[in-house]
């Protein structure tokens, strides 16, 4: 279960989510993880889709 970071145009941490990848078949890449949590961050309306740009999302360490 991967730790996706999300992070703003200043490097400020907005929220951590922790993707749950079982039974969506065996390959997932990251693009899929941060695309996961893109709509978590629209579903949890911390942000809208026109700021979806303006952030960054990486597997935290």
């Amino acid at each position: 279960m991967p730790d996706i970071e999300v992070r703003d145009a200043d490097g400020k941490l907005l929220q951590t989510y922790t993707i749950i990848a079982a039974d969506y078949g065996a390959l997932i890449t990251d693009d899929d993880l941060f695309e996961m949590a893109k709509n978590n961050l629209i579903e949890d309306e911390l942000v809208g889709d026109n700021q979806l740009d303006e952030l960054t999302f990486n597997l935290a360490e």
